[in-house]
């Protein structure tokens, strides 16, 4: 059995070094405890571009489903769009796999509940600690499934609703999405935009190749790919 680093629990997330302090194993547990926990019909997962988010992923998902729940597979997305997703359809819970601006090395979990009201220390992180270290899972008598959801073109409309695109004036502006989930979303946004974007980093790629080490360095040459719009 894997001994638990305990400063993995923090006050907003769950989050360590993959698989040193987080590992499938303990990601299962995570799964198990939720489901305990909340007691949720339906929980929905995202996961961002780390190169362990998809082995997370699917350690996460047994652990849910073996509790008895559904799982929203929404696939790579960004933190915002699992929220959107779980208060917009009115699921009952959420799991973000993703350790926000920390390394690549780090991975984690952003967990929120009904209406996508986010767990903390104290709502929630410190019962579902309390569960994994306690190990006491009852047998699984039903196993939920997993369904997709694709969200992009549903959470593209949401960001729309908050501007007014015939008062956008055509402009140019360099968008830096530093390897991460913005490079996803932004293209499909933008789209409905007359700017010209001016991309950087926009490939996903989980290793983090330019940031932070080759930001200044890039900035330097003039690092441009024009995107097709």
């Amino acid at each position: 059995m894997t001994i638990i680093d305990q400063t993995i629990f923090k006050a907003y997330d769950i989050r360590g070094i993959y698989p040193n302090q987080l590992n499938e194993e303990i990601t299962y547990k995570v799964g198990r405890a939720l489901v305990k926990y909340l007691k949720p019909k339906t929980v929905v997962v995202g996961r961002d571009m780390r190169l362990s988010s998809l082995n997370l992923f699917e350690a996460l998902t047994r652990g849910i489903t073996e509790g008895g729940a559904i799982v929203i597979d929404i696939g790579l997305v960004s933190t915002d769009g699992l929220y959107f997703a779980v208060g917009m359809y009115g699921y009952d819970a959420g799991v973000m796999i993703t350790a926000s601006h920390n390394p690549p090395e780090y991975n984690g979990f952003k967990m929120c509940k009904k209406e996508a009201v986010p767990l903390s220390g104290e709502l929630g992180i410190d019962e579902i600690k309390r569960l994994i270290l306690k190990n006491d899972f009852p047998p699984h008598l039903q196993i939920g499934k997993i369904e997709k959801l694709d969200l992009d073109d549903a959470y593209v409309q949401h960001l729309l609703s908050f501007v007014n695109k015939n008062k956008i004036n055509p402009f140019k502006l360099v968008i830096d999405a530093g390897n991460g989930m913005a490079g996803k979303i932004i293209p499909k946004l933008f789209f409905h935009f007359p700017c010209q974007v001016i991309p950087m980093f926009f490939e996903l790629d989980g290793s983090f190749p330019y940031h932070l080490v080759h930001f200044a360095e890039n900035i330097n040459l003039g690092y441009q790919e024009r995107l097709p719009w």
